[in-house]
């Protein structure tokens, strides 16, 4: 994998970032529904955090998939049948926004004209909407903060950090059952951090301590940007971004429903991977080990106690980094499915609003998993492991043909054979997009 420690390389990344590229998207009820009810879910905030958002995300579109897919096959509307079934869902997920999700049902209803097709679509959507829901029911999710945990007092043990000093979070959230991944640890990594005596520890301590401090004087006014840019992001950021990408690509419902179902799956068993190698390695976060660099046995690190990162660091054990897994499987899927095109995005939190501009979805990953040793939160070490273990995660969901287990047996022949026109539809373009663009292969 390409590595992310070279500043050469870096800096030729940062430079590359503000390229012409279209705006966000105004997505309205007018517009196809998977893309609507997608903006939808992510402008009307979700209780929990990113991994929570993300399990919603997968939930909300596999509902969508399935309910149009069926829809398709049996004369129902697929507007009619992904509205209900995204409705049905998100008002279980976040009963404090029903009303804003009950106006967006009735304006989304309100362009079917035929009554038979309605009632077709939403049966179906209600149908797999209940299904979903059901499905996931005992996942594991609900108690996934009540795990017990008890941090480490040894050097490289992950333990509560400054200033809040919160206790772990979600540390149960890697045993949460996965959407379309064999295991929970199907991706895992096997070899871990580096050891805390080795070179590769040393130098990626040293940069973190250096470019990822409150008061770094090497650290670019753009590398900050990229910090707080995306430090606002959460579990469902990269829906956002394929939205944007997808409002112009011309591509039919149910193509939309297949894209939207992979990416929801791949970052909600993105996070279950990332939450599950957190735990299993319980890693220390920089600025506790820089604090404490004088004794983790390595003579090229230096400690320094009143050391503080621009960023606040996350309540949970570094590696691997969450963001830069949900980055590498987002952006691979993307850009298989859209092609790897350029693009700008603005994010808006408790923050601030920041906006960032990339060549492609993989240089927007790449920022991203570079963004976190900005911020001076993680280290290199644990970027690069996430994006190496989101890559492998996109091209297993890429390899998948049915997502949802939920479907009753009488559906599961219609389901395939609708699935598989997508399928051939989403090649054919796929090659045609190749064939004019011929961009290079992902890493």
């Amino acid at each position: 994998m390409r590595k992310l420690l070279s500043s050469v390389a870096a800096a030729t990344l940062a430079a590359s970032l503000f390229v012409s590229a279209p705006a966000n998207a105004t997505v309205s009820y007018t517009d196809d529904p998977i893309l609507y009810w997608n903006q939808v879910m992510y402008s009307n905030a979700f209780p929990g955090g990113p991994p929570q958002q993300s399990r919603a995300a997968a939930m909300v579109n596999v509902a969508m998939y399935n309910a149009v897919v069926a829809a398709n096959a049996n004369g129902g509307d697929l507007r009619a049948a992904a509205s209900q079934a995204a409705h049905d869902v998100l008002v279980v997920l976040n009963p404090g926004a029903t009303a804003t999700y009950n106006t967006a049902l009735s304006q989304s209803l309100s362009l079917v004209s035929n009554p038979t097709a309605l009632s077709n679509g939403t049966s179906w959507g209600s149908a797999y909407a209940n299904a979903t829901i059901s499905n996931r029911a005992g996942d594991g999710a609900a108690g996934a903060g009540a795990v017990p945990y008890v941090p480490g007092s040894d050097p490289g043990d992950w333990r509560p950090t400054p200033p809040a000093n919160l206790a772990a979070a979600l540390p149960g959230w890697g045993q949460v059952t996965p959407f379309s991944m064999t295991s929970g640890t199907q991706f895992v990594p096997t070899s871990g951090p580096p050891a805390l005596d080795s070179a590769a520890y040393a130098a990626a301590y040293n940069q973190v301590m250096e470019i990822g401090s409150l008061t770094s004087a090497t650290r670019t006014a753009d590398q900050t940007n990229a910090a707080l840019f995306w430090n606002q992001a959460g579990g469902m950021t990269w829906i956002q971004i394929g939205v944007n990408a997808a409002a112009d690509n011309g591509l039919s419902t149910l193509q939309l429903a297949d894209l939207f179902a992979r990416l929801g799956v791949g970052l909600a068993d993105a996070f279950i991977t990332g939450f599950g190698t957190k735990y299993e390695y319980n890693f220390w976060r920089p600025i506790t080990a820089i604090h404490e660099g004088n004794a983790d046995g390595n003579p090229d690190t230096t400690g320094d106690t009143l050391w503080t990162s621009l960023i606040n660091a996350p309540n949970h054990p570094s590696y691997l980094s969450t963001h830069s897994i949900a980055s590498g499987v987002s952006s691979t899927i993307l850009a298989a499915l859209l092609g790897n095109e350029a693009f700008c995005e603005t994010f808006t939190g408790a923050g601030g609003t920041y906006s960032r501009c990339f060549n492609s979805f993989t240089d927007a990953a790449q920022d991203g998993a570079m963004s976190r040793i900005w911020g001076g939160i993680h280290f290199s070490f644990d970027s690069e492991a996430g994006l190496a273990a989101g890559q492998q995660i996109a091209q297993f969901e890429l390899g998948q043909s049915v997502f949802s287990p939920v479907p009753e047996p009488s559906t599961w022949a219609m389901l395939l054979a609708g699935f598989g026109a997508i399928g051939v539809a989403l090649r054919r373009r796929r090659k045609a997009y190749r064939a004019r663009r011929a961009e290079p292969a992902l890493a």
